[in-house]
């Protein structure tokens, strides 16, 4: 059979005298020849054919064949297909150098049976199979000499190809489409040979293609190949026997449009390959439509199963149409239905889908490079996801965002996944939510983040109200299946870092980062693990003194910055939560010791070092900033811990007080230096010095260089003498923050209190009556003091007084004591013979000089005659006049009273505000006092004392007393109109006695004019009286200055803010107060007698009567007054806010505060109004006046 190929072509076609040429259709001669191989040699149409049987070597299986149909190409349509053609052209080029592709599409062209019948005749479409066993991959033929048959196997399994054909019009078609359309054109007669039939065919017949190109060049499935990624398709070409029911594009629309969005996208992989499982069915054989029967049953790659119904020649698979039957495929075959094959359920909206269709496709990229996609599919469990969109993340770019795949974007994206499902009414100001981050700096555990909610209500609020991790919300929530909540942030979320790094953007917080970095543990507490840091403001560095901080920041003491740092960071997470309601009160530290928590009433927190001076305190910002290894906070103040010990002679040579050292060891006095106890024996323990604590007034080495130091250190009486005038005993009260508010000075760093600017002993005082200094403040500086030797004269300020500087406190000898530095030496002072006794003898001398002229002055006035009209209306029937004289009187009266009431009112005012002020500054501070921050009255005075002296208890009294004059004034002159307005409305009456409520009113209209003078007044006093209260020092150089601030803060309004308040109180209190002295001073008058008769003791016990009376119903207005006028500007939005504010705050019991103080004021203060020692009061006031007019 290969003498074939050698054979020339011209030689093949003289070949006649046994065979006819095949004529066209038209002819109706039927031609036969032996084998179809003659048939094609004597037809010229089918040279070119021959030559590509040649070729593949099929001329031995075309002889072979018996019974066979060859559908062959003629020479036109070979030229018009490029792979025959170039088989003929170019035989070198082809890659396939075994022509097995070639083979296999002449296969195609070849039936092992022959199709007899004419195919002009057709009326129905008829399927055939050819001769052509698709491979993949080619297999070459078997080694064995031709002719080679077809081996039954393949990608269709032990099937062979289809091939249809049909008749259109009177004209045979083969390889037409289940429609009986397409196809190519039997454009020859049947030329019948032997071995079977040719019929010549106007174009090469196709090869189906893999289903993957069958799929890609069907029209009606536009939208599956626009979602068709490379990997779905190497699925479908590279599995064999595969039937596949594709919907069509209508068919998409099923689906949910975010469903199709993400098959869109290109993360959809999963989904797709899902969705193609679903209608991908694979057994031995293709499924074929002919295959169906009536019904069948499928058994799709994802498990569910299609029911096939074949009635009245429709099919339908599911319910869904079959719209067109059999493509077919070198691996299978392709059908078409109208409707998805997809089960109820299969397809679940997963966050990532959701999020792919709003925009955070950049967010979902970087995820699924990380292959953290678990986090984005879960639909089962509860999720909180903070997605930053397209636009966000495009700001950022790439070198704003961690490297695509790297472990520290893993990170970074675990940051925004929060388990549980955390809606907006769920969330609350200063939350901490847990985070899918695990940090080993926590020992595995979750990261949190801290949350932000800017409305209070308990309510579903809007997400724009949110912040996480400090990004802000810029959409609304969604929520997914009711178990993921997305929030769409500002800008993506970085965990946190270091502590340090952490704390290095706040600049309040950067000394103590500094003097951190300084020491060799910076790289240690930074990545030491479940670790809370508690950092100090830099202000607490200059409140620890300057000496102190200058010692730890010295280089020889690296070990003690080191033990301070350290003393300042927790062992273990603690979150503003577990400080502030937690029942811990001890938390031990990374230095060894242990730092005690404090919780007050008010919800501050109070933490006290291990070690310190005594009182040593720190207010605690519970601020949550995140950390890789735990949390800080803030703190107000540094804390010492038990390590650090600070004596004298370290803050002193911190001070570089070299020569002072020198003095004070020369003197004896090193004990003092080096904090311990006098030696046994020396004079010093002999006078009890043991365990006394010092305070060193040291001067600077400069202020000892106009001074001779050889001769200072030669006589030993006089260098001890000089050091002892710089030394004093340090009681442990003085430094204690006990005698301090500890909300005004959380920690005293002092060594002395100098803001009490007080008077101390010195060593020198036993031996000398010049031996105590005093402090005082310099009115051109702010905190700027001096110290002097009291009662030195004579020196020109040059040698008994000097500048303090600075200081540091000490923290042996019980914790109090330490160092102040000065710009002078204080020279022990002995002054001259006649400016010690003189001034002493003429001091007292003036003293017994004035006491005897106040006496003498008393009895004069005492002596005056005081019988004439009183301040009280006589009886109904007036004395018998003349008739001049009553013309006079009653010219004389009206006027005359009005004036006795205005100036008599005035005197009592005075007397009310000397005796009573102490009470209200007492009551005024309770009423205006954080919770806690007072026992009780006695401990307002107590602290009051401790801090500013007697003269503290009389501060804010220049309001008053300028003010008290027109007040009480204009109050009894408004009472006296009052009454006389009162008898004129009611000129029918039968007495010209006023009844009690009559009196009542006259009282309440008397407040109305009043309060114009008092309520400005009061706003003075009450902020007077409040500053340096609650932690804040003195605002106010005096009463100008208040009216000064308030003019500015608010114009005439602030000044006159509480009027309303003012009114409520002094309205009902008026009244009450005059009736009550009405009341009783006519119960007290005898039988006869008019009020001008009353003793002293009588007048004093109805003023006082009648004060208690007013403040027994005024005191619920007076705290509602004291608030509103102490308060920030803004606090209150008037009187019924203020009262809601202080009873949700502090309970209704509140309304009461000061009630004692207030009480113990009333009887004193308003006897001495009316009756102060007989003399002073207003009804002795009016009485005298009434000699005048």
């Amino acid at each position: 059979m290969r003498l074939w190929g050698c054979i020339p072509l011209t030689l093949l076609a003289l070949v006649a005298l046994s065979t006819t040429t095949q004529v066209a259709w038209n002819s109706d001669s039927t031609i036969q020849s032996k084998t179809l191989v003659d048939v094609l040699n004597n037809d010229e149409d089918y040279t070119s054919l021959l030559s590509l049987l040649q070729k593949a070597n099929l001329i031995p299986t075309l002889n072979k064949l018996n019974g066979s149909t060859l559908f062959a190409p003629t020479n036109d349509a070979i030229k018009r297909h490029d792979l025959w053609r170039s088989a003929l052209e170019y035989p070198n080029l082809l890659k396939d150098n075994v022509q097995e592709e070639l083979r296999q599409q002449l296969f195609y062209h070849l039936l092992n049976y022959s199709v007899t019948e004419d195919p002009k005749d057709l009326t129905t479409l008829r399927v055939l199979d050819t001769l052509h066993f698709p491979k993949l991959p080619l297999d070459p033929p078997p080694n064995k000499p031709p002719p080679w048959m077809p081996i039954p196997e393949g990608t269709l399994g032990n099937q062979s190809q289809k091939l249809r054909l049909t008749s259109r019009d009177g004209v045979a078609w083969v390889g037409v489409d289940a429609f009986g359309k397409g196809g190519v054109e039997i454009k020859k007669q049947k030329a019948e040979a032997a071995n079977g039939v040719v019929y010549g065919i106007a174009h090469v017949l196709e090869v189906p293609p893999h289903l993957g190109r069958v799929l890609s060049h069907e029209p009606s499935l536009s939208y599956f190949q626009k979602v068709l990624t490379p990997s779905i398709l190497n699925v479908i070409n590279s599995t064999s026997e595969l039937t596949l029911f594709m919907p069509i594009d209508s068919a998409w629309e099923e689906l949910d449009p975010i469903e199709r969005l993400y098959l869109e996208s290109q993360f959809a992989a999963d989904d797709l390959l899902r969705i193609l499982n679903m209608h991908a069915v694979v057994e031995k054989s293709v499924r074929w439509s002919d295959t169906f029967g009536s019904t069948a049953t499928l058994t799709t790659e994802y498990g569910s199963k299609l029911e096939i119904v074949v009635s009245e020649g429709k099919t339908t698979v599911s319910g869904a149409a079959l719209s067109q039957p059999d493509i077919y495929a070198s691996n299978g075959v392709l059908h078409l239905v109208s409707s998805l094959l997809v089960p109820p359920g299969a397809l679940q909206l997963t966050p990532e889908k959701y999020l792919l269709t709003l925009n955070c496709t950049s967010f979902i990229s970087l995820i699924h490079s990380v292959n953290l996609n678990h986090l984005i599919n879960d639909t089962e469990t509860q999720y909180t996801i903070l997605a930053p969109k397209d636009d966000v993340l495009s700001i950022f770019g790439n070198d704003g965002l961690p490297k695509p795949g790297s472990d520290e974007l893993k990170r970074m994206l675990q940051y925004h996944f929060l388990p549980g499902k955390w809606t907006p009414k769920k969330l609350a100001d200063g939350m901490l939510l847990e985070t899918v981050l695990r940090e080993p700096g926590l020992d595995g555990g979750r990261q949190v983040m801290h949350v932000e909610v800017n409305d209070d209500e308990k309510q579903d609020v809007p997400s724009r109200h949110l912040r996480f991790g400090g990004a802000g919300i810029i959409e609304e929530h969604v929520v997914i299946n009711d178990t993921v909540v997305i929030y769409f942030i500002s800008s993506p979320l970085e965990p946190p870092v270091d502590p340090l790094q952490t704390a290095l953007p706040s600049l309040e917080l950067s000394s103590f980062l500094a003097a951190v970095f300084s020491t060799s543990i910076a790289e240690i507490i930074k990545k030491t693990p479940r670790a809370t840091f508690l950092i100090p403001h830099n202000d607490a560095f200059k409140r620890l003194g300057k000496l102190v901080s200058d010692h730890l920041l010295a280089a020889s003491s690296k070990t003690d910055l080191e033990n301070v740092i350290m003393h300042h960071i927790i062992d273990g997470v603690e979150y503003s939560q577990s400080l502030v309601n937690g029942s811990m009160h001890t938390f031990a530290t990374m230095e060894g010791s242990d730092l005690q928590l404090e919780r007050l009433l008010n919800l501050s927190l109070i933490v006290s070092p291990s070690g310190g001076w005594a009182g040593m305190k720190s207010a605690l910002y519970p601020t949550n900033m995140l950390t890789e290894t735990g949390v800080i906070h803030e703190l107000s103040d540094l804390m010492i811990p038990r390590s650090v010990e600070l004596n004298v002679g370290k803050l002193m040579k911190a001070a570089k007080a070299t020569t002072m050292i020198n003095m004070v060891t020369k003197a004896g006095f090193d004990w003092i230096l080096n904090g311990t106890a006098p030696p046994e024996g020396s004079e010093w323990a002999d006078q009890g010095l043991s365990g006394a604590s010092w305070t060193l007034l040291c001067p600077t080495d400069d202020a000892f260089k106009k001074y001779n130091l050889t001769q200072l250190l030669e006589n030993i009486d006089v260098l001890r003498a000089l050091v002892s005038q710089h030394l004093i005993r340090t009681s442990p009260s003085a430094g204690e923050s006990g005698s301090f508010d500890v909300f005004d000075v959380l920690n005293n760093n002092r060594p002395l209190p100098l803001e009490d600017l007080g008077e101390y002993p010195t060593l020198l005082s036993p031996s000398s009556a010049y031996g105590d200094i005093v402090f005082r403040a310099l009115d051109d500086k702010v905190s700027q003091y001096m110290v002097g030797i009291k009662n030195a004269r004579g020196t020109d300020r040059q040698a008994d007084w000097a500048r303090v500087l600075t200081w540091g406190r000490a923290t042996t000898g019980g914790g109090t004591g330490g160092v102040i530095t000065i710009d002078r030496m204080l020279v022990p002072y002995h002054p001259p013979w006649w400016i010690e006794y003189f001034a002493p003898s003429f001091v007292g001398a003036l003293g017994v000089g004035l006491i005897g002229l106040f006496f003498y002055a008393v009895r004069i006035v005492w002596k005056r005659d005081v019988t004439e009209a009183t301040y009280e209306p006589v009886d109904f029937a007036p004395p018998i006049m003349s008739s001049e004289a009553q013309v006079a009187e009653e010219t004389k009266n009206p006027a005359i009273d009005n004036v006795k009431s205005f100036i008599a009112g005035g005197f009592g005012g005075v007397s009310a505000v000397l005796v009573g002020h102490p009470f209200d500054l007492t009551k005024t501070r309770l009423q205006t006092a954080a919770p806690g921050a007072y026992t009780g009255a006695i401990d307002v005075v107590r602290k009051t004392l401790a801090r500013d002296g007697a003269t503290g208890l009389y501060r804010g009294m220049v309001p008053p007393l300028l003010g008290v004059t027109p007040i009480f004034a204009v109050s009894f002159w408004a009472y006296d109109a009052s009454k006389n307005l009162i008898l004129a409305l009611t000129p029918k009456r039968t007495s010209e006695k006023l009844s009690t409520v009559e009196l009542a009113a006259a009282g309440f209209m008397s407040a109305v004019p009043t309060t114009l003078i008092t309520a400005p007044v009061e706003r003075a006093k009450v902020l007077l009286q409040v500053q340096g209260q609650g932690g804040s020092g003195p605002q106010y150089k005096g009463v100008f200055d208040v009216m000064k601030h308030l003019y500015r803060e608010g114009g005439v309004r602030s000044i006159f803010r509480g009027t309303g308040a003012t009114i409520a109180r002094d309205g009902p209190g008026s009244a009450v107060y005059f009736a009550a002295y009405e009341v009783t001073k006519k119960a007290l008058m005898p039988a006869g007698s008019s009020a001008g008769d009353l003793n002293l003791g009588a007048v004093m016990f109805a003023g006082g009567t009648a004060g208690v009376a007013m403040w027994s119903i005024a005191i619920p207005p007076d705290v509602l007054k004291s608030r509103i006028q102490s308060a920030p500007s803004g606090t209150y939005s008037g009187l019924f806010d203020c009262f809601r504010k202080t009873v949700a705050r502090d309970g209704i019991t509140a309304l009461w505060k000061g009630l004692g103080p207030a009480m113990a004021r009333a009887f004193p203060a308003n006897a001495a109004t009316f009756y102060w020692l007989w003399q002073l009061g207003v009804e002795a006031s009016r009485k005298l006046m009434d000699g005048f007019f």
